[in-house]
């Protein structure tokens, strides 16, 4: 082996000889280390968004191996260049997040390791690991002794994961035998759900189109109860059997709870399934307190948990928990060269293979039991408390802002807002783009019935009250240079131009009436 690159320790070391290659391994070991280290500490200097990716130069698989430590510093050069980085305090655009060290060191010992989940055998300790979190998290939720679970490799496969439990649980030979000719099957879930539950019928044979929305209601916009009893009563009137039900708590538009007590009550009388998909707002079943905005999640049949939200473990990490492990049998088949009985006892109802829609699966429980050893109770309730304290702050400074409105009540910590004039509301998506384009701030923008709105999600532990000050200063500045640019005279008919306002920072005297009114824009 001696004539081979220093890909794994040498035979030398087998004998019990130092390897050759142990000091170069942790030179490059340390010097990898020092650069995410600068990396992580240089984020709040960077622009977040690169302003020209691309793909990197040169062969990707040369003739000849390269240096690792000149590989890898050129490597990391090329990927933070051309990354959008979500940990900068001005990442405020989607449900990604700077992530917590001791994920980032599990996710290293995870990749040295390389377990692999699909059996006992393959994976000991990491199996009983994953095991244990699962019961864990069950036991937050307030499932029952019954229950169990299954990491995955994120939302959407747990999503998918639940809803395949839910079908099979309708028609008990579907996975066996495939979905009976004679009935069709579908699942009711509110019109803000996530578009994975589309794709899972799409994915399990029951067809995308077979998801029937339910409406929204109140300020919160949850799941409207009335129209979910229309919903049920529309299905059965089309000939289809509803499977399931599917609650979300924390859409990802706007981060609703739906009422999933009185949803589980709905499911209990009609025999339906009822799935949670708490893959954002789950991270509150760990809370003291607030875990009681998610009260009922413990009757339900399945739970979708993303850990690589809320709980801030490196991507990726998705967890499914299910009422009665039992029912977790993603299908039927032979594998004899897993399933083999030992002295010391059965591998097969240990593994976790038979549960899980993947095969081979990564040790991702490992990172998420050492954020949460790293953060303790009292550090993540904190963390929790800190960012929904800073929405309701961030709720408060739009209803009382000249020139935003907020759209809806929080829930949890995302909020969506616009322009209070309609005049405004064509350029939202060109108004953020001028602010990615100066590199400091990053939103996001949604669509609520049909009609484009800004958006942020206030997941980033960096964030501050004086950073949504910042941003929503840039964004009025956007709006403004906007519409100056679209009413030049040039553009204009001779009939005139429209005043656009003076100002429109929400700091400025000028941008409200001596009354305090709200200044109308582009009248």
């Amino acid at each position: 082996m001696n004539n081979l690159p220093p890909v794994l320790p040498d035979s030398s070391s087998l004998s019990g000889e130092e390897s050759s290659h142990s000091e170069p391994l942790r030179a490059v070991l340390h010097q990898a280390a020092d650069q995410v280290a600068d990396y992580l500490d240089s984020l709040s200097s960077r622009p977040i968004f690169p302003a020209s990716p691309a793909a990197p130069q040169g062969d990707l698989m040369p003739e000849q191996g390269e240096n690792l430590g000149e590989l890898f510093s050129d490597s990391a050069q090329w990927a933070i260049k051309n990354a959008v980085h979500v940990g900068s305090p001005g990442y405020v655009g989607h449900m990604d997040s700077g992530v917590a060290v001791a994920g980032i060191l599990g996710d290293f010992l995870a990749s040295a390791l390389n377990q692999n989940l699909l059996a006992f055998e393959l994976a000991p300790g990491a199996t009983l690991l994953e095991k244990r979190m699962l019961r864990f998290f069950a036991e937050e939720a307030g499932l029952p002794e019954s229950a169990g679970g299954i990491f995955t490799t994120g939302g959407t496969t747990a999503n998918l994961t639940g809803i395949l439990l839910a079908r099979d649980a309708a028609q008990r030979k579907a996975s066996r035998e495939g979905l009976a000719s004679g009935e069709s099957l579908c699942v009711l879930a509110s019109q803000d759900s996530h578009y994975s539950i589309t794709k899972a019928c799409a994915v399990l044979g029951m067809g995308s189109d077979q998801v029937y929305a339910v409406g929204v209601h109140g300020p919160e916009r949850r799941m409207d109860l009335a129209d979910l009893q229309r919903a049920l009563q529309e299905a059965q009137a089309d000939g289809k059997r509803p499977v399931a039900v599917v609650a979300t708590a924390g859409t990802t538009s706007c981060g609703a709870i739906d009422p999933i007590h009185e949803i589980a009550d709905f499911c209990q009388q009609h025999g339906v399934w009822l799935h949670v998909d708490a893959a954002h707002g789950g991270a509150l079943i760990l809370h003291r307190t607030e875990k009681q905005r998610l009260s009922g999640i413990e009757r339900a049949d399945s739970i979708t948990l993303d850990p690589h939200k809320w709980l801030y473990a490196p991507k990726s990490a998705g967890v499914l928990l299910v009422r009665d492990e039992a029912t977790l049998v993603t299908a039927n088949y032979d594998a004899p060269y897993l399933d083999r009985f030992q002295e010391h006892g059965e591998a097969l109802p240990v593994s976790q293979g038979r549960r899980a829609l993947d095969g081979s699966r990564r040790f991702d429980a490992l990172k998420v039991w050492m954020s949460l050893r790293h953060f303790g109770r009292n550090g993540l309730d904190a963390i929790l408390d800190s960012r929904l304290e800073l929405t309701r702050l961030l709720h408060e400074k739009l209803t009382q802002h000249a020139f935003f409105e907020p759209m809806h009540q929080p829930d949890l910590n995302v909020q969506v807002f616009r322009p209070r004039n309609p005049a405004h509301w064509p350029a939202i998506t060109d108004a953020h783009r001028q602010l990615e384009a100066e590199g400091r701030f990053w939103t996001s923008y949604t669509r609520l019935d049909g009609q484009q709105c800004h958006r942020m999600v206030l997941i980033n532990p960096s964030t501050t009250a004086a950073d949504l000050d910042q941003i929503l200063d840039h964004l009025s500045i956007a709006h403004q240079t906007l519409w100056d640019n679209s009413h030049r005279p040039e553009q204009l008919s001779p009939k005139g131009r429209s005043e656009p306002p003076q100002a429109l920072l929400h700091s400025s005297p000028d941008y409200r009436s001596k009354d305090g009114s709200h200044v109308a824009v582009g009248d």
